[in-house]
């Protein structure tokens, strides 16, 4: 599957070469490379070589190393849990804020909840009913209701049927939840489970438009919370936003039902 590589670049080209095969499909998840002796062989370079572009690509989560008479080099399945790495990484170097992540989950769930309402199956919508009736009792009792809330935009999502967009916002999930619980109040709780059971309707009434609107209203509204929220620490470091447009109106519930029939 390899050939041999030049050793004035020996690392980067094998690191080339693996890629290459695991996107083109010639090695899919799950998938031995070979020890460290045989690909050292097969590329024409010493094992050292082969071990520095192992660590290239097990960062990269491309492949994990398992030591022992079974190990080897395995290529990785997909691992959402790398690219919440990648995004948690980049708020806490400053390289991106909370408020940009907050921008661009606007954009990203509010395009997932209108493919939601044309695309999601009786699965998908079963499971978004069942997480509105558990997460009202959650609201109900007065529990922690940052998890579920979470979980249902995942869901959300899910129902898309368009697997970059669920796993876009399953990878910021867990970012976002301690943020969110350091925000809770009993109020916003209950303000979160209207817009949802107002989304979740819209998308079981297939009604694209009012699926997007109603998430893109929430989600503005959390947009700026968040905000409010950072510029009430001190030393945030977090870089000034332009401001946000005038609030939306939220559509009425009545419309979200019938503005497909035309009404």
């Amino acid at each position: 599957m390899f050939t041999p590589v030049s050793r004035s670049r020996a690392s980067g080209e094998i690191v080339t070469q693996i890629e290459k095969a695991i996107f083109d499909g010639g090695l899919r998840p799950g998938d031995r490379l070979g020890s460290e002796r045989e690909l050292s062989e097969e590329f024409g370079v010493s094992r050292i070589t082969v071990r520095d572009a192992l660590r290239v690509l097990e960062a990269r989560g491309l492949i994990r190393v398992k030591v022992g008479a079974t190990g080897g080099a395995f290529v990785s399945e997909t691992n959402v849990d790398q690219v919440a790495e990648s995004i948690s990484t980049m708020v806490r170097l400053r390289r991106m804020t909370l408020s940009e992540l907050a921008e661009a989950r606007t954009i990203v769930e509010s395009a997932a909840a209108e493919r939601a309402a044309a695309r999601a199956d009786a699965a998908a919508i079963d499971r978004l009913a069942l997480l509105v009736e558990q997460s009202r009792q959650v609201v109900h009792d007065g529990l922690p209701y940052t998890e579920i809330a979470m979980d249902l935009h995942v869901a959300v999502a899910e129902a898309s049927a368009n697997e970059l967009l669920s796993a876009t916002v399953r990878a910021y999930r867990d970012l976002l939840i301690q943020t969110l619980r350091d925000m809770r109040d009993p109020s916003s709780a209950r303000v979160t489970q209207t817009w949802h059971e107002e989304i979740v309707e819209a998308i079981r009434a297939r009604d694209a438009e009012g699926a997007r609107t109603l998430m893109q209203d929430h989600l503005l509204d959390f947009e700026r919370r968040i905000r409010a929220y950072l510029q009430s620490k001190d030393g945030d470091g977090h870089r000034p936003k332009r401001a946000l447009p005038a609030r939306r109106v939220r559509p009425d519930r009545r419309a979200v039902r019938t503005r497909k029939n035309g009404a």
